[in-house]
């Protein structure tokens, strides 16, 4: 790391599931954009997905007045994103290297590369994906197949029947999926978020409907934020609880819809985010 003048040392983050990563504590970066460019290549270069390496480089920045000037999500010069913050104030930041593995994946797990090349829009398909409020779809659609399927609670179903946002059709069966959204606050991260769930029904499963509707559901959100007319949350988190999905989808970047790993929430499930473009975190205080 000498070449780079940025020294990092690999140590296991709690705050990122203890995960492994090469880590830098500095009380300011200062002028570091450029080394911690180049000494994050370096290290990329070396990185084995398959092996024990430590999956990417994490920042400890303790300077409250670096992060009162720099309060970007994403920092556009290194993409260093907000991963949250220690109990003592400070902050962290991470970047992953390619094809980085938060958990143990299967034969057939996508790389990186390999999302980034699916088409995951339903054009060809059977399917149409639109948003709820300029579909045909009804409320009582959307109940009927959660009774079918889901096994909610009546008064849960009630409820969250106000929170949906995108739906999936099928020409033949009507309505197969849909996604709902709530906002909540992050306390790891002491900002506000939008969380959104998916349900698709079982028979249309093994295909790109659910991967789809996180997109319109990142989009719908994101295009909100931009416009001005909803800016309470900076971007949009999701917490994987399908065991085999997580298993699948199980790179610390999910390319396909540009959400990145930020730890575990309190029942050990990933917590994957995406921030809004321009999105600013709070400071410490």
């Amino acid at each position: 790391m000498a070449e780079a003048s940025l020294q990092a040392e690999i140590e296991p983050v709690e705050i990122l599931g203890g995960r492994r990563l090469w880590v830098h504590r500095g009380a300011s970066l200062g002028d570091l954009a450029a080394p911690i460019n180049i000494a994050f290549s370096s290290l990329e270069d070396e990185f084995d997905p398959d092996g024990d390496d430590p999956i990417g480089l994490c920042l400890l920045v303790s300077d409250r007045a670096e992060m009162e000037d720099r309060p970007e999500a994403v920092w556009e010069d290194t993409e260093m994103m907000f991963a949250g913050y220690l109990d003592d104030g400070t902050q962290v930041r991470v970047r992953y290297f390619e094809d980085a593995q938060i958990e143990p994946g299967n034969p057939v797990s996508p790389t990186q590369e390999e999302s980034r090349r699916t088409d995951y829009s339903l054009e060809g398909t059977p399917y149409r994906g639109e948003s709820f409020a300029d579909s045909a779809v009804t409320p009582d659609d959307v109940l009927g197949l959660w009774r079918r399927e889901a096994g909610l609670p009546e008064e849960e179903m009630l409820r969250r029947v106000h929170e949906v946002i995108n739906v999936v059709t099928n020409e033949d069966e009507g309505l197969v999926a849909l996604s709902t959204a709530f906002l909540q606050r992050n306390e790891r991260l002491r900002m506000s978020l939008w969380y959104f769930r998916t349900f698709v029904a079982e028979a249309h499963r093994a295909t790109h409907v659910g991967t789809h509707l996180t997109l319109r559901n990142r989009d719908l959100l994101e295009g909100r934020y931009l416009s001005g007319e909803d800016t309470r949350a900076s971007g949009v988190a999701f917490e994987l609880e399908h065991d085999g999905l997580r298993t699948y989808f199980n790179r610390a970047i999910w390319d396909q819809v540009m959400f990145f790993y930020i730890g575990d929430n309190e029942v050990g499930e990933p917590v994957r985010v995406h921030y809004f473009p321009g999105a600013t975190v709070p400071p410490p205080g």
